[in-house]
């Protein structure tokens, strides 16, 4: 199913790798990729696909998250980018096709506006089919190259410390951390879902069982 997002620009397998080509750090979507993008390549790392490298790979570097921190920000950025937007390259209007009076644009509070429980229950029904910055870690990276060793980072407060010291980067001020909260919409629906799971501790609880494999992940892999 993962091949489906490629039409969203998902690309399954890309990521960073060094200079001897022999380390590799996997993409995984709303997991510091554009900050660790931006990082590795001041230190001479390059984009690369990892199944065209598979025979110098000896590791391959895995960035994990919180799964239902990282849902609330893939959430947003999901409705943000093809929901709220209609008009290319993100909304779902593609070249060719033709835009009518309901293809309007949206903002974050237009859609907290007209949130309704049946709203709710569509989006607690896919939870994570929605596209790549939702989709469960363990399933982006089960399938890559995976007789290759794996060390893994968890995002917390210690993760720029962590992987500074493990690659031997130097610290770089001003990296491009892509947070997403940084656009208004971004963060009023980040904060919307935040406080709906308050709200609603059930659906919480819902997303721990929906991501029970990215959580087993998560716990063997605390570093």
């Amino acid at each position: 199913m993962i091949s489906a997002l490629q039409g969203r620009g998902f690309g399954h397998g890309s990521g960073l790798i060094n200079p001897t080509h022999d380390l590799f750090i996997i993409n995984v979507p709303k997991n510091a990729s554009s900050f660790v993008l931006d990082w590795g390549r001041r230190h001479g790392w390059s984009a690369a696909l990892a199944e065209n490298h598979s025979d110098t790979i000896t590791e391959m570097i895995v960035i994990l998250r919180d799964p239902v921190e990282r849902w609330i920000s893939g959430i947003a950025q999901y409705i943000n980018s093809y929901i709220l937007s209609v008009h290319g390259p993100n909304g779902p209007i593609f070249p060719g096709e033709p835009l009518t009076e309901h293809d309007y644009g949206m903002d974050a509070q237009m859609f907290i506006d007209q949130y309704t429980d049946v709203t709710e229950r569509l989006i607690f029904d896919v939870i994570s089919r929605f596209d790549d910055h939702v989709w469960p870690q363990n399933e982006i990276i089960r399938d890559r190259l995976p007789k290759v060793q794996r060390k893994y980072f968890i995002l917390d407060h210690d993760f720029d410390q962590k992987i500074q010291q493990y690659l031997g980067w130097q610290p770089v001020s001003e990296l491009d951390r892509n947070q997403g909260s940084d656009s208004d919409n971004n963060a009023r629906l980040q904060n919307f879902f935040r406080e709906r799971l308050k709200q609603r501790p059930e659906l919480y609880k819902r997303l721990c069982l929906h991501y029970a494999d990215d959580y087993i992940l998560l716990s063997t892999c605390q570093i």
